[in-house]
């Protein structure tokens, strides 16, 4: 499966507008949620990171207890139509870039999957959900390559 292309929800862009909201240029994130049909991802929902996560000015992680309970209801209520697809977290940047700990991260979790894990990384400085596009990265990464690619990606109403 080649991925082409990826399609974030209306909900998936309030999550991240309300974490940059509450955040700041601090860092945040969580889980995303989706499916894929035509080698394209749909990202239908995503998390936040939990109470117990850690966010720092360069640093995010999250809670995995939350987390792990988010994939499973979220599963379990689309009957399986919904899986993980991957993760997302804000840089304290206008335009991010992916650091080397981001992709070392992307390729650990793609190895553990079954077949790709996509990393979503949005720039916080200044963050206008207008310029969501232009201010965000969507990078994915295959199970047993070493190569990352970097996807276009759009919004749904």
């Amino acid at each position: 499966m080649q991925i082409e292309n990826i399609v974030y929800s209306k909900q998936a862009l309030q999550m991240f507008q309300s974490e940059i909201e509450i955040f700041g240029v601090t860092e945040t994130g969580g889980v995303l949620m989706g499916f894929v049909n035509n080698n394209t991802i749909f990202v239908e929902k995503v998390s936040n990171g939990g109470s117990k996560a850690i966010h720092e000015y360069l640093y995010f992680r999250a809670d995995p207890n939350y987390v792990n309970m988010f994939i499973d209801i979220e599963s379990a209520n689309s009957n399986g139509q919904l899986r993980y697809v991957g993760e997302w977290h804000t840089h304290p940047q206008l335009v991010p870039e992916p650091s080397e700990k981001d992709l070392n991260s992307l390729f650990e979790i793609a190895e553990t999957s079954n077949d790709f894990c996509l990393l979503l990384i949005i720039g916080a400085f200044d963050f206008e959900v207008d310029l969501f596009l232009n201010q965000s990265i969507s990078i994915v990464n295959y199970k047993g390559e070493e190569k990352f690619f970097s996807l276009p990606f759009e919004i749904t109403c």
